[in-house]
This record gives structure tokens, C-alpha cells and sequence, in this order.
């Protein structure tokens, strides 16, 4: 399930984007950030070339708080994850 969404794209507008998925708890360190349980499933995942759509549908596949961070499309080809 999504518990948040990290936009951090140029063009807010334009629907195709690459889209990184996270456990929510991944982020339990930063100072302000909601609380989550820290579960045994997935680390790490990602769609690219995908369309904002397609992003809300995968990441409702897990039972667990998802946060999804949006990049511009072909982001995640170019720069990876830093």
C-alpha cells in the first residue's frame, strides 16, 4: 500500500517517469518522518519507462507501507540512485 510519494521530477505534468519503491520504514531515521514498522519483505524495487498509473497499481501489490519516489523519465538509467 502507499504511505507516501516523493515527487521529485522537472516536469510535474508529464506522466511517463521512472518510479523507485521503498519500504516505508526506510526512512524512519529522518528527523519529522512518520513512524513505520519494520517488516521482512522487500528492499528495493523500481519501474521504468513506466506511466504514473502503472506506478499506483504496482506498488498496491504489497501489504506493507510503500513510499514511491518519482523521477523523470530515463532518471534512473542516467544517474541510478544516489
Amino acid at each position: 500500500m502507499i504511505a507516501n510519494i516523493i515527487d521529485k521530477r522537472t516536469n510535474k505534468y508529464d506522466v511517463r517517469c521512472d518510479v523507485a519503491f521503498e519500504p516505508s520504514w526506510h526512512d524512519n531515521t529522518i528527523k519529522g518522518a512518520t513512524q513505520f514498522w519494520r517488516t521482512r519483505s522487500f528492499s528495493y524495487d523500481e519501474k521504468r519507462n513506466t506511466t504514473i498509473v502503472q506506478a499506483i497499481e504496482f506498488a498496491q501489490k504489497w501489504d506493507e507501507a510503500v513510499t514511491m519516489f518519482v523521477y523523470d523519465l530515463d532518471f534512473l538509467a542516467r544517474e541510478g540512485l544516489k
